[in-house]
Order: C-alpha cells, then sequence, then structure tokens
C-alpha cells in the first residue's frame, strides 16, 4: 500500500510539471495497437508493414541468439544443459518475435506487455506455431509492480527485452521496471536488457513530454546513468556491448545477473 501511494505522488508530480502523466499516455498510445497500423508496426506484429514473415523470424532468432552466445560464455553448463527445463520471460514482448524462439526452447515463456491487443496477437502467434508454454502478463502502464502478481518472484531464469527501454516514459519508470525485474528474476537466472545511450544530441537528449510525438527518442542513457540504475536495483553487470545489432540505431546491451548470484 505504502509503494502504491509513493507511486500515486510521483504520477501526480509529473502530471503537473508536464502537463502530461507521460505513464498514462505511455499506456494509451501502445494500446492504439489494436487499431493503428504503424503501432502495430512498432510493436513487432508479424506481417504489419515492416514485419513480412521472414524478417519478423530472423529478427527473433537474432536476438535469442544473442542470449544464447551469452549465456554460453557465462553461464554454467548445467544452465545450458537445463534450458528445457527453464522459465524465461520477455519483457515488452509485442507481437511475439522474441517470444517464439524463448518458446522453442523453455519450458514456460512469459511474455509481459501493457497492450492487451499485442499480447493477444502473440498468443495468437504461438498458438498458430503450436506452442503451448506461452502465458501473457499484462499489466497497466502505470504499475509495472503489478508484474508481481502474474509472475511469481524468483521464478525466472532469463529475462530479455529488447526495444523497449528506450520507449520508457522517464528514468524513473526504468528503475522502477528494474526493481521488478530484480524480484522476478531467479537467484541463478540473467538478463538482457537493450537500451539507448545518450550521445549528447539533442535528438536523444531525455524527453518530458508529448509522449506520442517523442515515443521513438523518449529515453536515453549516458553509461553510467544506467549503469547505477542497475547496481542500485541489485544487478550486476556480466557484459556489456554497443551496436551489435543488425542496424544499429544507438543501442547499449547489458547482459546482468542479480548481485547476490554474483558473490555465490
Amino acid at each position: 500500500m505504502y509503494r502504491r501511494v509513493i507511486n500515486r505522488v510521483r504520477q501526480l508530480k509529473d502530471w503537473m510539471k508536464n502537463g502530461e502523466n507521460l505513464e498514462e499516455a505511455s499506456g494509451r498510445y501502445w494500446n492504439m495497437s489494436s487499431m493503428d497500423a504503424r503501432v502495430k508496426d512498432q510493436s513487432h506484429w508479424c506481417g504489419a508493414q515492416r514485419w513480412r514473415h521472414d524478417r519478423w523470424f530472423d529478427y527473433g532468432d537474432f536476438y535469442f541468439n544473442l542470449a544464447l552466445k551469452y549465456l554460453q560464455c557465462f553461464a554454467s553448463q548445467n544452465f545450458i544443459h537445463e534450458l528445457a527445463h527453464k522459465t524465461a520471460l520477455e519483457w515488452g514482448c509485442g507481437g511475439g518475435a522474441i517470444v517464439r524462439p524463448l518458446c522453442g526452447n523453455f519450458a514456460k515463456v512469459y511474455g509481459v506487455d501493457i497492450s492487451r491487443a499485442t499480447l493477444d496477437e502473440c498468443k495468437k502467434q504461438m498458438r498458430k506455431m503450436g506452442y503451448g508454454n506461452f502465458t501473457e502478463a499484462w499489466f497497466s502502464s502505470q504499475n509495472p509492480e503489478d508484474v508481481l502478481q502474474e509472475v511469481e518472484e524468483g521464478s525466472v531464469d532469463l529475462i530479455i527485452s529488447v526495444g523497449v527501454f528506450q520507449h520508457f516514459p522517464s528514468k524513473s519508470y526504468t528503475r522502477r521496471v528494474l526493481g521488478v525485474m530484480e524480484k522476478i528474476l531467479g537467484e541463478n537466472g540473467y538478463a538482457l536488457l537493450q537500451v539507448r545511450y545518450f550521445d549528447g544530441s539533442p535528438k536523444l537528449r531525455q524527453k518530458d513530454r508529448d509522449y506520442a510525438q517523442n515515443v521513438i527518442y523518449m529515453t536515453s542513457f549516458a553509461v553510467e546513468e544506467f549503469a547505477d540504475q542497475l547496481t542500485d536495483t541489485g544487478f550486476s553487470i556480466v557484459k556489456r556491448d554497443r551496436d551489435i545489432d543488425d542496424h544499429p540505431d544507438y543501442h547499449d546491451y547489458y547482459f546482468v545477473r542479480k548481485q547476490s548470484s554474483a558473490r555465490n
């Protein structure tokens, strides 16, 4: 209850400062995926605009294979050998491009998103491909902590979030999401997180208003800023890389684990 009160006070302060509650605005924007072709494209729906079938598959395979490469480098052999018995989660799963290879390699897969329509699309695609191990987890854009009601604490072995943090409404919101991720990640689990890095340009400066206008370049981090958020929320950085995707767009990649696990 106390946490909810604090969050509500923070939301009201944002409203007074900006004339727009950015967390509410983000929910309204991504919920347009039910009717807006552009938002479906941004949410990676298979067949929507850029996402012809083969490109959608290639995108999912690229990021799953990247996570697997990090696991092979830094996780134990037992972890790799037991993937088929483990649980994965994608935060901001969109239409399921990355969920698809996760479902093919893990026992249970959660897709977390603030758009019910997009979660329905993800579920439809997984059923179409014959996967019965997908579970959707919806939460209101204003309350990422509600994911803890859908996903048991300490139950997830791998978290992936790609193309999501850059759309968050604020850096304080990012910290809240990281706090939830730290709680749901198991003691020996890992997370692969992509953020947009700040290059000093007006284009990539942090935005504090007009969510729909600024959604693509809403939030970006200097290296030390995001590293500090990770440390403050209980993560240790295992590996960091920059612009390693097929279409580099100011992306930093952090492969992390819990600080408690790193000490073991």
